[in-house]
């Protein structure tokens, strides 16, 4: 078995190291959203979890990112084939 250099490998891949290492942001979630109305809930749902601050959530109510809305579609990864 090869072993790695977790650094080593962030600073090659650092795609790919976000990925397999960090857990979504807020900012992930909004690409999935199709209304103004999920955006909220997800809002809502991380400042409950404490993940943002009363401060960031305030700002995302008021300016919420529409241009990420409907980047990505639920279930893409499986629709191509990436996961079982």
């Amino acid at each position: 078995m090869m072993e790695w250099n977790i650094g080593k490998f962030k600073r090659l891949f650092p795609n790919l190291y976000r990925e397999i290492f960090e857990m979504p942001t807020i900012y992930d979630h909004f690409e999935i959203c199709q209304s103004d109305e999920e955006a909220l809930e997800i809002i809502e749902y991380f400042e409950r979890k404490g993940e943002i601050s009363k401060e960031e959530a305030e700002y995302l109510r008021s300016n919420l990112p529409r241009f990420l809305f409907g980047k990505r579609k639920r279930g893409d990864y499986a629709r191509r084939g990436l996961i079982d």
